[in-house]
């Protein structure tokens, strides 16, 4: 999504980069930073030569494994934006906003443990996929409060933190019930 798109690759050579991809995701969702590279590589069906030529370090398979769950979260803000009304659209993908949160802890924590750059500093990789979902997400909030269906005073930024900590509240299981509630809170009341 904010990488830079992957070099045109010969197709078996694209096929293994997605098997590792999809084999890097589950073993990456059930045991974080510790997974075991060979054991991904022996999941995709592929050598550890393969791994490192696609992916030379940990933190950059992490970074796409990530990287492509970002991508996915931004296409469907478009997805929504072209087939749903404002007000549906921005609600449909702040619930996809939520799934992906919740989803994507254990990736982001591996994500997180696997960077080897300045302690005190946000990765530039987390910088580009904040930018990117604020970018995928504007239109759908700006057409929302076209329409009268969103808090004309509420920006972006304010509406991704607010999801996040819905997300991130209580226990997975509580993120629809904390939605609904948020939801309520940036319809605009009738004066």
């Amino acid at each position: 999504m904010s990488s830079p798109p992957p070099p045109r690759r010969r197709a078996d050579a694209q096929r293994n980069y997605e098997r590792l991809l999809a084999a890097a995701e589950t073993a990456l969702n059930a045991h974080g930073a510790a997974a075991s590279l060979d054991d991904i590589a022996k999941s995709a069906g592929v050598g550890n030569a393969t791994l490192y030529r696609h992916f030379p370090t940990r933190e950059k398979l992490i970074e796409a494994v990530y990287d492509q769950r970002i991508g996915a979260l931004c296409a469907a803000a478009g997805r929504l934006a072209a087939t749903e009304r404002p007000g549906d659209a921005l609600v449909g993908w702040l619930r996809a906003a939520v799934i992906h949160i919740n989803a994507s802890r254990t990736l982001g924590d591996a994500f997180n443990a696997a960077y080897q750059g300045p302690p005190d500093a946000e990765p530039p990789q987390v910088t580009a996929w904040h930018r990117s979902v604020r970018e995928a997400v504007a239109p759908l909030l700006h057409a929302a409060q076209g329409a009268g269906r969103v808090r004309a005073d509420l920006d972006g930024a304010e509406l991704i933190a607010l999801v996040t900590a819905v997300a991130r509240a209580g226990n997975p299981a509580q993120a629809g019930r904390f939605l609904e509630i948020l939801l309520e809170g940036i319809t605009p009341r009738a004066v």
